[in-house]
């Protein structure tokens, strides 16, 4: 689905940049996701549900590659580090939203079981129809301030459909011929991959990255419950601190900013692989190994949210004004692929898991880790170009 999604996300940003408008597009793939999000608690057949969630999600994709190009539409040059921040961390408050709904309940409706020894296999609550359809009336709600959003749209009037491809198709294959020509962006691009690979795989593994490496819990019991507060912790986290990355890049550009998601990466990895590594299980309670464990999230929530506002802020620097979604196609074809690429990786590692327990958690985590050193270094030969 990553791959597919990455193929058609070129087309998308150069259609985005003929069109001249981003919103429409946003709003009828926010259409296409609440309608297929809450059809799917009315089935329990597994690949129905599959299926709409698929459908759901390349919408999602998608609209994101619009929202990101619409950027330096809405906002003043000199404040895009501070919105890009802002967008981010504001996004992170949805997320605290969803994991506090989330908890009571798991209290309430039993948890998911995929261990028949354990007792009957429960995969989540598809069947009742209320528990897609209430989150998806929240993501309606909260959208619609966006209706409200003015963006800077291009003058004249819209040619044809089949112009519109057809120029689009144009638009491609000239930035496809003349990439050499934009040496900065096709290091970001190359780099970027490398960066963004730490962000997709702890974002997938992070839950069982607390309750089976680092074993959280009276007695060494995982806790489901405690990986939960312990996202928590980390997105408000990137709530506070994600804007002030933002800030940050507005004063001292892009590629400073990447080197700072860098170093808070770098930390956050430190600080879990010595923890994997020295401890079999972390207590809660006022201990060194759980206060570290505290800490662990605390810094990886900027670095998450940090990753992302980067981003924004190098293709605004780098790309051309009548080329921005394309280029933003352009770093959204890389952090797809490597969204495709990384959890092969971690899962390659983790293969080793049956033989040394869960220090391959720690190995997995060093890998990633030497990934994203590859990036920043990558990285750090991108000049600014004036655009």
């Amino acid at each position: 689905m990553q791959l597919a999604i990455a193929i058609c996300i070129l087309f998308l940003g150069a259609l985005s940049d003929n069109v001249g408008k981003r919103k429409p597009f946003i709003i009828s793939l926010t259409g296409i996701i609440l309608l297929f999000a809450s059809l799917i608690g009315f089935f329990h057949d597994l690949t129905i549900v599959l299926l709409l969630f698929v459908i759901a999600n390349v919408a999602y994709q998608f609209s994101l590659m619009f929202y990101d190009a619409m950027l330096p539409f809405i906002a003043k040059r000199e404040d895009l580090g501070k919105v890009a921040g802002f967008g981010v961390a504001w996004g992170y408050f949805g997320t605290i939203i969803s994991l506090f709904i989330m908890l009571p309940l798991i209290l309430f409706l039993g948890d998911m079981n995929s261990d028949p020894s354990q007792g009957d296999l429960a995969y989540g609550y598809t069947g009742n129809p209320f528990t897609f359809i209430i989150p998806m009336i929240l993501f309606l709600v909260c959208a619609i301030p966006f209706l409200y959003v003015r963006e800077k749209q291009k003058k004249g009037k819209r040619p044809p459909v089949g112009k519109l491809i057809g120029n689009t198709f144009k638009q491609l294959r000239s930035t496809f011929k003349d990439i050499r020509k934009h040496r900065s962006m096709l290091i970001f691009i190359i780099g970027y991959f490398f960066v963004a690979d730490i962000a997709n795989v702890i974002v997938l593994y992070m839950t069982p990255l607390v309750t089976d490496g680092l074993v959280i819990g009276t007695g060494g019991t995982s806790s489901t419950t405690f990986a939960i507060l312990f996202i928590i912790i980390a997105t408000f986290s990137a709530v506070v601190f994600t804007y002030f990355i933002g800030k940050f890049g507005e004063k001292y550009g892009a590629k400073k900013t990447f080197y700072l998601v860098g170093a808070l990466w770098g930390l956050a990895l430190t600080i879990g692989i010595v923890l994997v590594f020295t401890t079999p299980y972390i207590d809660i309670g006022a201990n060194i190994p759980f206060l570290l464990n505290i800490l662990m999230g605390v810094v990886a929530g900027p670095a998450l949210g940090g990753t992302w506002t980067a981003q924004r802020v190098m293709v605004v620097e780098l790309a051309p004004k009548e080329k921005f979604g394309e280029f933003f196609g352009f770093s959204k074809l890389s952090g797809k692929l490597s969204s495709a690429i990384g959890p092969f990786i971690w899962g390659t590692v983790m293969l080793t898991y049956d033989v040394i327990g869960k220090a391959a958690y720690g190995w997995a985590m060093i890998s990633v880790g030497i990934i994203m050193a590859i990036g920043i270094f990558i990285l750090s030969f991108v000049q600014k170009e004036s655009s």
